[in-house]
């Protein structure tokens, strides 16, 4: 808000007085105290009734300027020497001792910018008591000011005294609807944000409730409460709130939205998309909730039906760039190349997300095996989150091109600012070599990656992998149970110590209860049900090896896999069955050597 208290007297304030009320300029003057909450965007009901096809938010301030009637005072010069040490000790940062000689002035002046500066500093320097006080003085001179009311409201919450906090909320949202009439949408919101700072939950929820309590017909009121329900963890009452504020406002995108999030919460997520769909029923026009709808069936692996509520979205609003992209990606997820592809081209086109679609572009024409293509679409990002990504694709096509040196020399080209990208740089090259059969130079490259990041579970696992094809088992070991060590739960190595046992060392039942432990925790991964089907193998139970190999087969069509299907079968007698599984993965993958091994091992 704009300052507009007068002032008799010219106080010179030196640049550090400004840190102070630039940094405290935000929701109530106390965001500097702890980590905000960032309200949810809400907009207008009514105008949401009469245009919801717009979906525009409200953006409006909390209140307009007032202008506040003009108190003249003059400053002694006991209040101006107090003014000086103030600044003085502000300078040297010495802020306790600035908050008290400015709370001193401000109570020998009376001076309405002398209150205010003290007010401000006070809150600053985090001095509670000291705010409180200058707040009083404040309210006591502007009544009517909404500023000083916030501040006030702030201060008496942060202290405890709540119902002397309410008084000057209740004052907060009486003078801002006096201001702003129809138009007071946010102040609920603002006090939401305020309270949901405090320690005390309970209590900040209880003045809440009787703020809201003589506003029941008020859908912002009942919003903001629920929200902040939401936020203090008392689910049934955010719910029976945005029940009503559902009831009051009908096609209010946000209510819904909220109401979702409230029954994800407290686990009825079936009920929470059977809302959404009836919201839609509702508003079919509503591409807000639509597009909502989507994601939350995107989450539930609901994907045809996503795809169906994206595309209302796009027929809705040709131009929304957010659900364009999101359909793209879960196009491209549900290996539907060419509809992704077309979108992400739209997107580059509109100008819209040109480096994120330029590099799924680019990773579609690989999967097409249109390398040309595929470099040409990396090459188009020249800056942000995904230039390094791409450059990394570059030189991996470039290593399979057999351009194995230009393809490192990319890489050391690329300045490794942060360790992650240190990190990504570190396990591209590594793949390079792996490629090319050059186990040994990544094993190298990896020892010395964790001599300088130590215990980074990327390069650990990867050195692990490559320790085994250079017959370095004990690396392999000490490797992923190291991995392990930090991380108890990280399935993908507990998967690969228990396969590794089993399949290269004769300790296979302990091998197998580390499998077992990656199953539990990702039963939906078929590399883990590959490792269970061949312990299983390993330890002569034929049956479940065949199980979990065709469960696993069934998952993901590969050619590891189904080399160890066929020779179970093969061994089990069922050598027609095995030969068919192996022809199959042929077909798609001729040239993959452990595939050619087994089948020349139990063929010829």
């Amino acid at each position: 808000m704009q300052n507009t208290t007068p002032t008799s007297t010219s106080i010179v304030r030196p640049k550090w007085a400004y840190i102070g009320l630039a940094l405290i300029a935000s929701t109530f003057f106390i965001a500097c105290t702890g980590n905000p909450v960032t309200p949810v965007n809400t907009t207008d009901p009514a105008a949401v009734e009469n245009k919801d096809q717009k979906n525009q938010q409200v953006t409006e301030s909390l209140a307009a300027p007032v202008a506040e009637p003009e108190i003249e005072t003059d400053l002694s010069p006991e209040v101006l020497f107090r003014l000086m040490l103030a600044e003085i000790a502000g300078q040297r940062g010495q802020l306790n001792v600035a908050v008290s000689q400015y709370l001193e002035a401000a109570r020998l002046s009376g001076d309405p910018k002398v209150i205010e500066r003290a007010t401000r500093i006070a809150v600053y320097a985090r001095d509670n008591a000291s705010a409180l006080e200058a707040s009083k003085m404040w309210v006591e001179i502007y009544p009517d000011s909404i500023e000083a009311n916030q501040v006030a409201a702030a201060m008496n919450v942060r202290t405890g005294n709540i119902p002397q906090a309410q008084i000057h909320l209740e004052n907060v949202i009486n003078l801002s609807e006096k201001v702003n009439g129809d138009k007071n949408h946010n102040i609920f919101m603002l006090i939401t944000s305020l309270l949901s700072k405090e320690k005390d939950k309970k209590s900040v929820l209880l003045l809440m409730e009787q703020l809201v309590e003589t506003r029941q017909d008020n859908p912002q009121a009942l919003y903001a409460y629920s929200q902040l329900a939401l936020l203090v963890g008392d689910l049934d009452k955010a719910k029976e709130a945005t029940d009503k504020v559902i009831k009051l406002s009908p096609k209010w995108s946000d209510a819904y939205i909220l109401s979702s999030n409230i029954l994800y919460r407290q686990g009825n997520k079936a009920q929470a998309l059977t809302e959404l769909q009836q919201a839609i029923d509702r508003s079919p026009d509503n591409a807000v909730i639509r597009d909502y709808y989507a994601r939350r069936l995107v989450d539930e692996k609901r994907y045809k039906e996503a795809r169906e509520q994206f595309q209302a979205v796009i027929e809705l609003q040709p131009n929304n760039p957010d659900s364009k992209y999101a359909l793209a990606l879960l196009s491209l997820q549900t290996n539907e190349l060419d509809e992704a592809s077309e979108l992400f081209k739209e997107l580059v086109e509109a100008g819209k997300r040109i480096n994120e679609s330029s590099y799924y572009l680019g990773q579609i024409a690989e999967q097409q095996n249109n390398t040309e293509t595929a470099i040409q679409w990396y090459k188009v990002i020249s800056s942000g989150e995904y230039l390094v990504d791409a450059q990394v694709r570059i030189a991996l096509i470039e290593a399979k091109q057999g351009q194995v040196e230009l393809a490192r020399q990319r890489l050391h080209a690329i300045q490794a600012d942060t360790a992650k990208i240190e990190q990504r740089l570190l396990l591209a090259e590594g793949e390079i070599l792996r490629e090319v059969g050059q186990h040994q130079e990544a094993f190298d490259l990896y020892s010395e990656g964790l001599a300088r990041m130590q215990d980074n579970i990327s390069i650990l696992y990867a050195r692990a992998l490559t320790a085994e094809k250079i017959e370095r088992i004990d690396v392999t070991f000490s490797d992923l149970q190291k991995i392990i060590k930090i991380e108890p739960k990280n399935a993908q190595a507990l998967n690969a110590l228990g396969y590794t046992m089993v399949d290269r060392s004769d300790r296979i039942k302990e091998g197998l209860g580390y499998i077992q432990k990656a199953y539990k925790i990702n039963p939906d991964d078929a590399a883990t049900m590959d490792s269970l089907g061949w312990a299983h193998y390993r330890m002569g139970n034929y049956d479940e090896a065949v199980k979990y190999l065709r469960m696993a087969l069934d998952k993901l069509p590969d050619a590891e896999i189904a080399a160890h299907l066929g020779e179970v079968l093969w061994v089990m007698g069922d050598q027609e069955m095995a030969k068919d599984v192996w022809d199959n993965a042929l077909r798609a993958t001729p040239s993959h050597k452990l595939l050619n091994d087994v089948v020349k091992r139990f063929t010829k």
